[in-house]
């Protein structure tokens, strides 16, 4: 049944989106950089579209781009609303970065790409998680084998691994570590 709000054939299209999308970023990135020297708009076009590409023709990185790029939309609309709203209250811009993490740009520029780096590895999970699954985990004859978390589930697998004792106490002692290291280096 055909409705208006069937976007299946849009799906067809996405490849076009991310190759728009990742020419886009690519181009950007290396005209606010200056990579290759002043006023070269046509040498970092035709680099972002080489990349671009070739990122294409990737299949893994165009499912995991399918599946990133709605919730980078999503967190688009979230960020301009979360600096909008109280604009028309009437705080100011100051206000705003002072409440999200300082008068320093890199508070408010923190939380953009601590939320990017979590959506990055929960795309990369996704699409790649089953496939490290693959193969054998433990090694009976080795003295030094792991608490093999080999089944068919992935969800139980990232379980079990996450809040395996090793890993807590690696955790522990990387948090013991860095407070160490903050309390000895602070002036």
């Amino acid at each position: 049944m055909a409705t208006p709000l069937n976007l299946g054939l849009l799906d067809k299209f996405s490849v076009i989106f991310i190759i728009l999308f990742l020419f886009a970023i690519l181009y950007g990135l290396l005209e606010l950089v200056k990579v290759f020297g002043e006023g070269k708009h046509n040498l970092n076009a035709i680099i972002a579209l080489m990349v671009t590409l070739i990122a294409a023709m990737t299949p893994d990185l165009v499912k995991m781009l399918k599946l990133m790029l709605p919730w980078i939309a999503m967190m688009i609309v979230f960020f301009f609303f979360l600096f909008a709203i109280p604009m028309f209250m009437g705080m100011t811009k100051t206000d705003i970065t002072t409440f999200m993490g300082g008068t320093r740009r890199i508070g408010t520029v923190g939380w953009v790409f601590g939320a990017m780096i979590f959506l990055i590895i929960y795309s990369m999970g996704n699409i790649f998680g089953e496939k490290l699954l693959v193969g054998d985990v433990s090694n009976s004859n080795s003295s030094s084998s792991v608490n093999a978390s080999a089944t068919s589930n992935f969800q139980s697998n990232v379980f079990k691994t996450v809040f395996n004792p090793k890993i807590i106490g690696m955790f522990f002692i990387l948090l013991l570590s860095m407070l160490a290291v903050t309390y000895l280096t602070k002036d």
